[in-house]
């Protein structure tokens, strides 16, 4: 019988918040779900810097196939942000 390796590693301060984010959301009903998904997702956004959001975008296609609803309105919401900065360029758009 081969050994197993078991890592524990302590939830630090930000999984906790996104522990609970996400326990917020699950516990909404089903078609509210996507809104506030969308909604938190959104807000991120705007406030990260363009290669974060490519990296995201990437992640969430490599993980997830985009014939899931979900996962497909994410990545047009992550779209549309890129498309936004590319129009307003040097401008302030938040």
């Amino acid at each position: 019988m081969a050994a197993r390796t078991v890592v524990v590693s302590a939830m630090g301060p930000n999984d906790d918040i996104a522990a609970r984010i996400l326990a917020s959301i699950a516990a909404l009903p089903l078609h509210e779900q996507a809104d506030a998904i969308h909604a938190l997702i959104g807000s991120a956004l705007k406030q990260m810097p363009l290669e974060t959001i490519h990296e995201i975008r990437a992640e969430i296609r490599g993980q997830f196939s985009d014939d899931i609803p979900i996962v497909r309105s994410t990545l047009d919401l992550i779209d549309g942000q890129l498309a936004l900065r590319e129009i307003a360029g040097a401008a302030i758009w938040r």
